[in-house]
Formats: structure tokens, sequence, C-alpha cells
């Protein structure tokens, strides 16, 4: 459910994106390499995924970091009017695939012809519902990871464990509230009682399903005060398997301001 792992501190949004396409000098330097920081992780999965080489996977994350950092029709294609963001960048790094595969083909064809082998090389299989799910799973994390950074930037903010007992309870299931409360009083060193340890949770779970929400909402550019923005961002998270109880709670409160 709520996945672990880090990731770079930038808000997936629109606004970003653009800027780093239309910035000039070091501004534009900045904000590329911001924009190249939050999708590292996502990108890298996705690859690793689709080449299982890790190599490979290097190889092709380099060329996509070159045609960030240096603002080539990558960045100057982007536009919000036609869809979602996770979308395009599907796209993009599905032709990086294709073309590093047809590489390897060429090279493969060129070997074969030194042994007068005949016979073109065949085609890159196809994008289908198993590259879909792939990309899916890698951009479900994403939003997942981010989730968890905020909440960690709660907890320090206001002192309340929230992070930490979440963890606690998915690395423990059953763990009852008074051994959860034992363990936060050893690992932090100050005391909790079984009903704070409750009521920690359900703020937690509550600020964690309103961090995705916000967090699909970035994505999507959408405003959660406008009914139709909620209702696309309930249909993001349901593409994406995210649609937690926590999650449906923090819709049902956009929809009731």
């Amino acid at each position: 459910m709520m996945e672990d792992a880090d990731l770079g501190s930038m808000a997936t949004q629109w606004s970003v994106i653009l800027r780093a396409a239309e910035e000039q000098g070091d501004a534009a330097a900045a904000a590329r390499s911001a924009l190249l920081l939050r999708y590292h992780e996502a990108v890298l999965r996705y690859l690793r995924a689709q080449l299982r080489d890790e190599h490979a996977a290097g190889q092709v994350y380099s060329n996509f970091a070159v045609r960030i950092l240096e603002v080539d029709r990558f960045l100057q294609r982007v536009d919000p009017q036609r869809g979602r963001f996770r979308d395009y960048l599907k796209t993009v790094l599905r032709h990086m695939v294709a073309d590093y595969y047809r590489e390897q083909q060429r090279e493969n064809k060129q070997r074969e012809a030194l042994v007068r082998r005949a016979g073109a090389p065949s085609e890159p299989v196809p994008a289908g519902s198993e590259d879909d799910q792939h990309f899916l799973s890698c951009w479900r994390q994403e939003l997942i990871n981010w989730a968890w950074q905020r909440l960690e930037e709660a907890e320090r903010r206001t002192g309340q464990p929230y992070a930490a007992l979440l963890r606690l309870q998915e690395q423990q299931p059953g763990l009852r509230s008074a051994q959860a409360a034992e363990q936060l009083t050893a690992q932090l060193g100050r005391p909790f009682t079984a009903d704070g340890v409750r009521q920690i949770a359900h703020r937690g779970r509550e600020l964690f399903g309103e961090m995705l929400v916000r967090e699909a909402a970035r994505s999507l550019q959408v405003d959660l005060s406008d009914p139709e923005g909620v209702n696309r961002v309930e249909e993001e998270l349901i593409d994406l398997g995210l649609l937690l109880s926590f999650c449906k709670a923090a819709l049902d409160r956009c929809r009731q301001r």
C-alpha cells in the first residue's frame, strides 16, 4: 500500500515543466535540472522493467537526461492541453526504448552479414497492456513516494510520528495499539499511549490520503475546488490502483467544501 523509497522534493506541476522549456540561461539550467530530479526514479524504474538490463537502462536514461538538459523537442512539444504529462512521458520513453532496440538490431544485422546470414531484423515488440502496466506501476510508485515524503515533513513540522507509526503498522501487520505505543516510546524516547497511537494513526492516514490526492491533482493540473477536477483525480487514482479508503475520504472532503 504505502511503499517506501526516497525521491526529489519537487512538485509535479505543468508550470514547472513549462518553465523548464521556456527559461533561458542559468534559470533554464536550474529548472531543467529540477525537472530531471523530480522524475529520474520513475524513468529509471520503467526503463529497467522494459529493458531488463541495468547497463541498457542506464544508457537510455543518459539519453533521456541529455534531452531534458538540452531542452530539445521533448520539452518544446509539451502541452497541458493535450493531456496528462505521464501519458506524454510514457510515449517519449516508449520511443526511446524502441530506438534502443532498433540500434541493437542494426548492429546485429551487421554482425550477421559477416557470416552471410539472411533476413531482416524483427521489429520491437509493440507497446501493449504489459507495457502500460509497467509504466502505471512506476507512476503509481512515484505518487506513493511523494506522499511518504510529505508525511515525513508533516511529522518533522508537528512532532507527531505519523510516518514512523504507519511504517511500524505496515512492517508488523496486526500490531496492537498498546504494542505500537511501547515501540514508539522506545524508539523516540517519549511516552505514547494506546489511545494516542490510535489518534495519530487515524490522522496519519488522513494526511497520506490528502497527499496522494493533491499530488494527483498537481500532475493533472486540476483544481480540487472544482467538482470536475475532483472527478478527474478520482479517475486517475482508479487507473493507478490508489483509490484507497483514505483517498476516498479526502476526495469526499473536497466535494463537501
